[in-house]
């Protein structure tokens, strides 16, 4: 996790410990363009040239899921099917900073937000966020296409302290500190795109 001082350090937190009730099937390991869903996901984080990435995933998946082989990208656990995306995202954060050197300032860290079901996310706008997030560390960064609100989502680190009072899982981040949030227009569609069916799977492949 090494980073020139005039750009942040962004930690890349990819949930994907889901059980895919919707889909039937553990949607993490279909195939895309040649690696699995979640696998695109963890590749587009690592274009981006974050500093870390995680990916929350359960036992029964980790092997499946087929991921790059990368000093940056870690691994972790989260079985309690009772549990929702924000928690998989706290036990990535705990993961990341276990890995972390002392000698990084963690009040200027920042998270990127990707879920494992989004595979098609560019790498550009995850570049676009984290540039926006280096010209101020204290802002909550948001893609958005066609005014809409998407994926990745780039918050400092030092708000995790605040992720047990919230209600509404991510999404209620950027509600409760408005006054922080900083929109990053993007022209590609695709940040909007999650798979939660077969019938969104079929598209994606078409």
């Amino acid at each position: 996790m090494t980073r020139s001082d005039k750009l942040p350090v962004v930690l890349g937190i990819i949930p994907a410990a889901g059980m895919s009730r919707r889909m039937g099937i553990a949607k993490q390991t279909l195939p895309l363009a040649g690696y699995t869903m979640t696998a695109c996901v963890a590749r587009t984080m690592l274009d981006a040239d974050l500093d870390g990435v995680v990916v929350i995933t359960r036992s029964e998946l980790l092997e499946r899921l087929a991921l790059p082989a990368d000093d940056r990208l870690f691994t972790a656990i989260n079985d309690d099917s009772n549990t929702q995306m924000l928690d998989s995202i706290q036990i990535g954060i705990r993961h990341l900073q276990e890995h972390m050197p002392s000698s990084i300032d963690t009040a200027s860290v920042g998270v990127l937000v990707i879920p494992g079901d989004m595979p098609t996310v560019p790498v550009a706008a995850c570049k676009s966020c984290v540039e926006a997030f280096g010209r101020d560390r204290t802002r909550i960064v948001i893609a958005t296409c066609d005014d809409k609100r998407g994926h990745p989502i780039l918050f400092p680190l030092t708000l995790c302290e605040s992720f047990g009072e919230l209600k509404g899982g991510l999404n209620a981040l950027p509600a409760r500190f408005s006054d922080r949030v900083v929109e990053v227009a993007c022209s590609d569609p695709a940040i909007l795109r999650d798979v939660d069916t077969r019938a969104d799977y079929e598209d994606l492949c078409e």
